[in-house]
């Protein structure tokens, strides 16, 4: 007969443990260093914003990117626009149509204040314009916007979204400073509706 088999050689548990540790540490540092590097794949959200897209464009919009900063202090008229648009009030919440294409609705700031816009723009510049406006409370802040034009009306729709933490703006007012390129408008007259939820702003301008 042979020889019985000695049993299978085991690691102690504290061993196994660190093992585990050292596992879910690893883990996590990698996670947290290359998790900043994208955006994580939410499939329900990127399979509704790809089938708002379609909508958009099968419904004849265009997105257009547009940059926003905060200024510190406000820019001159005279500098922003040495030959002002002039601003007219609009109703309030976005077109029925708009609205209605897309996956996720922005969160409009209640009131559009004052806007400075150029009456004005070259083919090949980039369009600037500010505006205030207000927004609901301490702990929310502009956080970016989006432009949509269709045929020869633009609808500026800025988004705000909540502070994290403990953070708190000074002041319900923003100033806003927003610039889009000009490249793809043709030369011609546009329309431009800068959207809130209460109260709108609506211009317009020339592409020479």
């Amino acid at each position: 007969m042979s020889a019985a088999r000695p049993p299978p050689r085991t690691l102690p548990m504290p061993w196994i443990v660190a093992a585990i540790v050292l596992f879910i540490l690893g883990y996590t540092v990698l996670r947290l260093h290359y998790g900043k590097r994208g955006k994580p794949f939410e499939p329900y959200h990127d399979i509704g914003e790809q089938a708002s897209t379609q909508r958009l464009l099968g419904l004849g919009y265009q997105r257009i990117p547009v940059d926003i900063e905060r200024p510190a202090d406000p820019l001159p008229a005279a500098r922003l626009a040495p030959a002002a648009a002039a601003v007219v009030n609009a109703l309030g919440g976005l077109p029925e149509e708009l609205g209605g294409a897309l996956a996720t609705r922005p969160a409009l700031p209640a009131v559009i204040g004052s806007v400075t816009a150029p009456l004005e723009v070259a083919p090949t510049d980039t369009y600037r314009l500010q505006f205030t406006c207000a927004q609901p409370d301490y702990k929310t802040q502009i956080h970016g916007a989006f432009l949509y034009r269709k045929d020869r009306q633009l609808f500026l729709l800025p988004h705000f979204e909540k502070m994290s933490g403990q953070l708190l703006a000074r002041s319900k007012e923003s100033v806003v400073l927003a610039s889009f390129p000009t490249q793809s408008l043709k030369p011609g007259r546009y329309t431009v509706t800068l959207c809130g939820g209460h109260t709108s702003k609506s211009w317009g301008f020339t592409v020479k």
